[in-house]
């Protein structure tokens, strides 16, 4: 697809849309959402199927962000009208929005850059092999008609089966939220290791209010996938909230100022 440059100062923020309310839902894309509501920058949304994501980045001439089929194209990606630059990848996103807009809250700064970066591996590498058996199916009739057949090609290519429904069938759901939760409690034990209660890894006071990283943004956009799939008021959104003392609940509750898919 051809990307559309803007000639005002307003960022493009190229997201996957969904059934849902407000069309947002990828845990990996509201990270930037996040980040840009956060931020305080102007910005609006432009939704892009995806079949449509490699022409995309061909358009910018940008290189596949990571190796392999599955997720080397892929989004989130912003377009700045005042640079005119096309970033693609959520933490390279959040340091180029650090660098070039430094009076706005910092979630990468280059101090931490180093441990962001392996942070995002060991999270990804834990939470990753628990949760994509039971809400990699379970995305796919939530998506436009236009993205169901490639996500069910890269899904199944990615779990190794022959069909996304036979993944994790409804009977094994019990013992595969047995698995999410043991994985996010590996995370909950990195933050419990500081010994103070924090909920955001930089913590905060009462009087500055919580301070967030990109990794904080990283666990946010994974929990709250976890609830926009089974539902607020659902049992297992429940059961998610109580899980290592309500940590979770309380990160979503933390940024609940900056949860916003109006633009």
């Amino acid at each position: 697809m051809a990307a559309q440059l803007p000639e005002t100062d307003v960022i493009i923020f190229y997201d996957i849309p969904s059934v849902f309310p407000g069309k947002a839902w990828s845990p990996n894309t509201w990270k930037t959402r996040y980040l840009l509501n956060l931020k305080g920058l102007p910005y609006r949304t432009q939704w892009v199927e995806y079949p449509d994501i490699v022409g995309l980045y061909k358009s910018f001439g940008l290189p596949p962000a990571q190796p392999g089929e599955v997720m080397a194209y892929t989004l989130p990606m912003i377009y700045d009208p005042r640079t005119k630059r096309a970033i693609a990848d959520s933490i390279k996103i959040a340091a180029y929005l650090d660098d070039e807009y430094p009076k706005t809250p910092a979630v990468s700064p280059k101090e931490l850059r180093a441990f962001q970066a392996t942070f995002d591996q060991a999270f990804m590498g834990t939470l990753v092999p628990a949760i994509a058996p039971l809400f990699l199916p379970r995305q796919l009739p939530f998506l436009q008609p236009a993205s169901q057949p490639h996500w069910r090609r890269t899904r199944e290519l990615m779990l190794g089966c022959d069909k996304l429904e036979d993944v994790c069938p409804s009977e094994k759901y019990p013992m595969q939220w047995a698995e999410i939760e043991r994985a996010m409690g590996v995370v909950a034990k990195w933050l419990d290791s500081v010994g103070d209660g924090r909920i955001t890894y930089l913590g905060g006071d009462a009087e500055a209010g919580p301070r967030f990283t990109h990794s904080d943004l990283t666990i946010a956009g994974f929990v709250l996938w976890m609830r926009i799939v089974t539902g607020r008021e659902s049992e297992e959104w429940r059961n998610v909230e109580g899980w290592h003392g309500g940590r979770w609940k309380k990160l979503l509750d933390l940024l609940e100022p900056y949860y916003d898919y109006s633009r």
